[in-house]
């Protein structure tokens, strides 16, 4: 990594939503006592979001609705990351 600029960093996070995303799967409660989840059950529409950090700050992100496939991330790197960026994020020499 030392042969980097800060400048030529970046990290990638995707995160994704939708109604069942708050639920969680394990609780806690009193000992001897199964704790109960109460909620309704409806996915909803799922939106997928994908972020580019760098020192910059947020330089590219991307939201499509349902899950963010291998199809639509190489489409978001290259046009999106890539095309957009090009000078931000400089290649190695």
């Amino acid at each position: 990594m030392g042969q980097y600029l800060p400048g030529q960093l970046g990290f990638l996070d995707e995160v994704s939503k939708d109604e069942h995303t708050s639920f969680r799967t394990r609780g806690r409660f009193r000992k001897g006592t199964r704790a109960v989840m109460k909620g309704v059950f409806v996915r909803g529409r799922r939106f997928s979001a994908e972020g580019l950090l760098s020192i910059d700050g947020m330089v590219a992100n991307t939201v499509v609705e349902g899950s963010m496939t291998q199809a639509l991330f190489i489409e978001y790197l290259e046009f999106t990351v890539v095309f957009r960026n090009h000078n931000i994020l400089p290649l190695p020499l």
